[in-house]
């Protein structure tokens, strides 16, 4: 890894949590697979943003309770956009494979207002190629679970995490993700019109949308806020204006 690439990196944690957070709200239907939610300590942090190739979606599957993406005709699902704290990895495909990906029994709580099921797996396979070798990883699921803010709009969590990350090849933001692992991941959905865990669960399936999301590593250090607790203290506040 190079200097430069250590020099770019700054301690920009807090504001990128802050920017998922907010996105949340503003679309009419969204879906978040995102890792833990932190008020992290500052480190020098690598994020990498992406977002689904074209004619590509992740799909949930109705009454089988299940969630998987599509790739392109190149075997990939998704691609690098934008970058915090490097630029080396821009441009580089990505996927998750592995799935379809299932998740359990629909638990109900503020009047079906949040809707969560636990996932059950299998464990997601990271692959992003630098075009001469892969980095590959695991992703954890954790669960799932969708919140009512208000008007139709349905946000939605899926908790995971990023672990055993493997890389041989030469890009140093690559090298970078590798060495500062565990990572988080979070990906963000939008569905129009508006539809929760349990209308994602239900009929034949088939319900696709495009999305975007983020790796980054290392792993906020866990202070006073976790992914349900920090999106459920942002749904009350919401609620209660």
């Amino acid at each position: 890894m190079n200097a430069s690439s250590n020099i770019a990196r700054s301690c920009g944690c807090l504001g990128k949590k802050a920017h998922a957070i907010t996105g949340v709200f503003y679309f009419s239907s969204v879906l978040v697979l995102a890792a833990a939610l932190f008020v992290p300590q500052c480190h020098a942090q690598l994020t990498l943003n992406f977002s689904n190739n074209t004619n590509t979606f992740i799909q949930f599957g109705g009454t089988n309770n299940t969630f998987a993406f599509s790739k392109a005709p190149n075997g990939f699902q998704w691609n690098i956009t934008s970058e915090v704290g490097g630029s080396s990895a821009l441009g580089l495909l990505g996927s998750v494979n592995n799935g379809p990906f299932s998740y359990g029994a629909i638990t109900l709580s503020d009047g079906g207002n949040i809707q969560s099921a636990n996932v059950l797996g299998p464990l997601g396979g990271l692959v992003i190629s630098d075009g001469a070798a892969n980095l590959t990883g695991q992703v954890n699921w954790i669960n799932v679970t969708t919140f009512f803010e208000s008007a139709g709009v349905f946000n939605a969590q899926v908790m995971v995490n990023v672990t055993g990350i493997s890389y041989s090849g030469s890009n140093p933001d690559l090298q970078y993700l590798t060495a500062h692992q565990p990572g988080t991941m979070d990906l963000t959905f939008q569905f129009s019109p508006g539809m929760n865990l349990t209308m994602l669960s239900s009929g034949p399936g088939g319900y696709d949308t495009s999305y975007s999301g983020s790796i980054s590593v290392p792993e906020p250090t866990m202070l006073a806020l976790s992914g349900l607790g920090g999106l459920g203290l942002l749904y009350l506040r919401r609620r209660n204006r």
